[in-house]
């Protein structure tokens, strides 16, 4: 399984000001179109930062979206991949996943028998899962979800990780992997993103 890196370079001379006015690096993934939730919320942020991740996902029943609130499971969670399907029973237990005669490139999906209910998706990243996605409305029947390996990087206020997301009002910079498995950003003294 490839790893993805991404490194984050801060200048030093904007160090200090970030620092005390208590501001996170975040980090969310796109799914499906969207980054909803902050897969990353860091404070101990220096002027080199590397977070590493492969393709490693887990899917669960969720609380209903709320901007601003924490993601928080509903469900036990279970290990899913590409081309793969979970049943989240009448019961409300996700079922383990397996094969996807249909499944698609890219997608997995939760075959839901439940009812209706939000459902997020979290990835591992430097070794620790993380919510990157609840779904912003309930969901009656099945859903596909598409993890993009799509970064958005930025620095927030009150940005922990897991936290839901509407807008992003700061500065940002979207970083496309595609066939490359190592990008690096830099934050500069000007306060400005820039691929390096």
């Amino acid at each position: 399984m490839a790893t993805y890196t991404l490194n984050v370079q801060i200048d030093t001379s904007q160090l200090p000001d970030l620092k005390k006015n208590g501001y996170h690096l975040c980090l969310a993934r796109k799914v499906g179109g969207k980054y909803n939730v902050i897969w990353q919320g860091d404070k101990q942020f220096l002027m080199e930062n590397q977070f590493q991740w492969a393709q490693e996902y887990k899917v669960f029943a969720s609380k209903s979206f709320e901007e601003g609130a924490l993601v928080r499971a509903a469900s036990n969670q279970e290990d899913i991949a590409y081309k793969q399907e979970c049943l989240f029973d009448e019961y409300g237990v996700m079922q383990s996943a397996h094969d996807d005669p249909k499944g698609r490139d890219g997608t997995f999906e939760i075959v839901n028998k439940y009812g209706t209910i939000n459902f997020a998706v979290s990835a591992k990243v430097n070794g620790e899962y993380s919510a990157i996605y609840n779904s912003p409305d309930a969901i009656k029947g099945n859903v596909a979800l598409t993890p993009i390996n799509e970064v958005r990087v930025w620095f927030g206020l009150k940005a922990e990780t897991s936290t839901m997301i509407l807008d992003i009002s700061s500065e940002f910079i979207d970083v496309k992997y595609g066939e490359k498995y190592i990008r690096t950003v830099a934050y500069g003294p000007d306060g400005t993103w820039s691929l390096v």
